[in-house]
């Protein structure tokens, strides 16, 4: 037994003081961060030991709004820490000094924390002290900042620079802020660029160009009232012209309002030739379609098909599949009709024509379930069973069951259940099959279960290792986003693959739930930590608590983000929905009045996102009376998940989930269910219970928003 000496007390003392401190900074919780750190402070009292404790006690100081307080503890801490640490905490200083109101020693901090830099932050930390020196008021001094970073076209250097040429009266400040409210519309450099170019004295206005360039990079960030602006301020220029048209048709379907959006591109789209005409076209195919009016829709899709137009307002991915998605739905919307049939030629045709597009899959798909649906089993049966033969993962997985499905005798039907678990065994159908094989007293397989995920191997190469244990030590520092920035950049190298396995067992170390995410996913080959890190447990100070007090399965909350956003706080969708839980901004306001919340949510912040989201998904649940019903409203909105509900009640949830009209949410409700099973599993709950002969519900009242 080894007695603890006097000497060995002290470090034990600061060591848990200091880890508590990281601990609760990576939790965001600053207030006991900061009693941790100084009791770390008092256990070691000098050298590099209290300085990191000092850091620590700083960042919390910063996290509490208390600048200058922090300001004060890490420029104390400063002359002990390690090499590895100073830029870090340089820049932090910088940050702190900036929010107390010294900008010009800010700027210090900042020039002394790139000096020391990796190459790849110094862009950033050297527009972050050219933004100091603006705000001291020195804007020559703010633009020789700022250059460099500029002309490698850093966009937060390029708006620096610029409003310091605006405050100096550079003519070139008109055409930068121009440009960069243009170029980067919809995004924090662009939209700052274009608050400036307003504020100016007198203000800039934006050229004829610039703007219907601004409003077209608007809509396809879904920034709709922006763009609607835009367009307002454009008709009292130019008066009414069919490219605005167009653009306000585009912002109309974004609004969820066909039938306006309808109204104003007719006129338009009757006109001949390419351009805003074969554009318009476009959106009186979207707009038809959405109204049910599926004839006139296949009529629009069928020249869009030809003409491949450029249409203003899509984004850059639905541009690029125009054509491809237009011919599609030439062949499927008879299917959404109900005239399943008729859609089997059609898409069979799509699928060997165009072999290699984003839909043919779901073409292949829809011209076998489309005879199942129209009634003739053999023939459903034998596309089936050519599907099994030729596809692989869910599409394989999905025929099987089907065939399953079809034979009429259960000791018939479990040999393709079982091949379905076998092929996807994580999948949505391997869920159905478990189900199917149950009710039938037939108990499926257990799983194999997983081999042991490779230990990494320590790195061969020198600047990887070295990088990996500054990721460790910054961690440790409660330099988290520090950190984090670090991670993404090396898990995105070109070497990636081979260190896969070492960046996902460090990042996970540090608490990051995306990037292992990302390494399994996209890097690592089935294994027990792979499985691990392909399903993290994310956000588990907020997440378990907030779900539980909804009365929200906390799986099923995991299962969401999952999907969502991939674990990105920042994540952005062209619909504008944010950060985890993927929710927009107008359905944050309406929560947030529904529930007496005074002050706006913070939908870029993963707790705030969660709280809000978590609630959103108690009020589905308290309307839809299936998962996947409410997993539909989740994804497509309340009125369409209601809609299908109400003309699926009766069907079985099987059945009802293959005829979701949106493929994305079709999609979105398989991944999610099958994630959920999984996430069950591996926090140890009972297994979820999935009736796939369940009939659907139809919808009762509540949240439409």
């Amino acid at each position: 037994m080894t007695t603890r000496t006097g000497a060995e007390e002290p470090f034990t003392a600061w060591s848990e003081g200091a880890g508590s401190a990281a601990a609760a900074l990576a939790a965001r919780d600053p207030g006991t961060a900061h009693g941790a750190a100084r009791d770390a402070v008092l256990a070691i009292t000098m050298g590099e030991a209290s300085a990191r404790a000092r850091l620590l006690a700083g960042l919390a100081l910063l996290e509490m709004r208390r600048p200058t307080d922090a300001s004060a503890e890490i420029a104390a801490a400063l002359a002990s820490l390690p090499v590895t640490l100073q830029s870090a905490a340089r820049a932090r200083l910088g940050e702190a000094l900036s929010a107390s109101g010294h900008p010009a020693e800010a700027s210090e901090a900042y020039a002394g924390a790139a000096a020391i830099a990796d190459p790849a932050d110094r862009s950033r930390l050297t527009s972050a002290r050219a933004r100091s020196h603006l705000a001291a008021g020195q804007p020559a001094e703010a633009a020789r900042a700022a250059g460099p970073g500029a002309s490698e076209g850093d966009p937060s250097a390029r708006l620096t620079l610029a409003q310091a040429w605006l405050a100096l009266g550079d003519p070139r400040a008109a055409p930068a802020l121009r440009g960069l409210a243009v170029d980067r519309a919809g995004e924090t450099e662009g939209e700052r660029a274009f608050a400036s170019l307003r504020s100016a004295v007198p203000p800039v206005p934006l050229l004829l160009p610039d703007r219907l360039a601004r409003a077209r990079r608007l809509l396809a960030a879904a920034r709709t009232q922006e763009a609607l602006e835009e367009i307002g301020a454009l008709d009292r220029e130019i008066g009414e012209a069919p490219l605005l048209a167009v653009l306000r048709a585009m912002a109309m379907l974004q609004m969820g309002r066909p039938a306006e959006a309808e109204r104003l591109a007719s006129p338009v789209a009757r006109l001949p030739g390419p351009g805003e005409p074969a554009a318009a076209r476009f959106v009186m195919a979207r707009a038809t379609a959405r109204q049910g009016r599926l004839d006139e829709a296949i009529g629009w899709y069928r020249r869009v098909a030809v003409e491949r137009p450029i249409v203003p307002g899509l984004p850059a991915s639905q541009q690029a599949d125009l054509a491809d998605d237009a011919a599609f739905l030439v062949a499927w919307l008879p299917y959404d009709a109900g005239r399943f049939a008729e859609s089997v030629a059609p898409l069979r045709r799509f699928a060997r024509d165009h072999p290699r597009a984003r839909r043919a899959p779901d073409a292949r798909w829809f011209s076998a379930w489309a005879l199942l649906r129209a009634g003739d089993r053999p023939a459903a049966r034998d596309a089936l069973r050519g599907l099994a033969s030729k596809e692989t993962g869910a599409l394989r997985s999905a025929a099987l069951y089907w065939q399953g499905r079809l034979e009429p005798a259960p000791k018939r039907s479990a040999p393709f259940y079982r091949d379905a678990i076998v092929e996807a065994p994580d999948g949505w159908y391997a869920l159905l099959s478990a189900a199917r094989l149950a009710s039938n007293g037939d108990a499926p397989a257990s799983p194999a279960p997983l081999p042991p995920t490779a230990l990494p191997d320590p790195p061969r190469d020198r600047r990887l290792a070295a990088a990996m244990a500054l990721a460790v030590d910054l961690a440790g520092a409660g330099l988290h986003a520090e950190t984090a920035a670090l991670l993404q950049r090396l898990s995105r190298a070109p070497e990636t693959r081979a260190s896969a396995s070492l960046v996902a067992e460090v990042a996970a170390f540090t608490g990051d739930p995306e990037v292992p995410f990302r390494m399994a996913r996209d890097h690592l080959p089935p294994g027990i930590r792979a499985r691990h890190w392909a399903y993290p447990v994310a956000h588990a100070d907020v997440l378990p608590e907030a779900a539980r007090r909804l009365g929200v399965d906390p799986a099923l909350a995991l299962a969401v983000m999952r999907r969502e956003s991939a674990f990105v706080a920042a994540a952005r969708s062209g619909a504008a929905a944010e950060g985890v839980l993927q929710l927009r901004p107008e359905t944050a306001r309406r929560l947030q009045a529904l529930l007496g919340v005074a002050r706006a949510a913070d939908l870029s912040d993963p707790g705030e996102n969660l709280r809000f989201g978590i609630a959103y998904l108690a009020l589905l649940g308290d309307r839809f009376a299936e998962s996947a019903a409410e997993l539909a409203a989740y994804n497509a909105g309340p009125a369409a998940a209601a809609a299908w509900a109400r003309e699926g009640a009766g069907l079985p949830l099987d059945e009802w989930v293959e005829g979701i009209s949106f493929r994305e949410t079709r999609q979105y409700v398989r991944g999610v269910m099958a994630d959920w099973a999984v996430y069950r599993r591996m926090l140890g709950e009972p297994p979820m219970q999935i009736d796939p002969s369940k009939p659907i519900s139809p919808p009762g009242s509540g949240v439409a928003f």
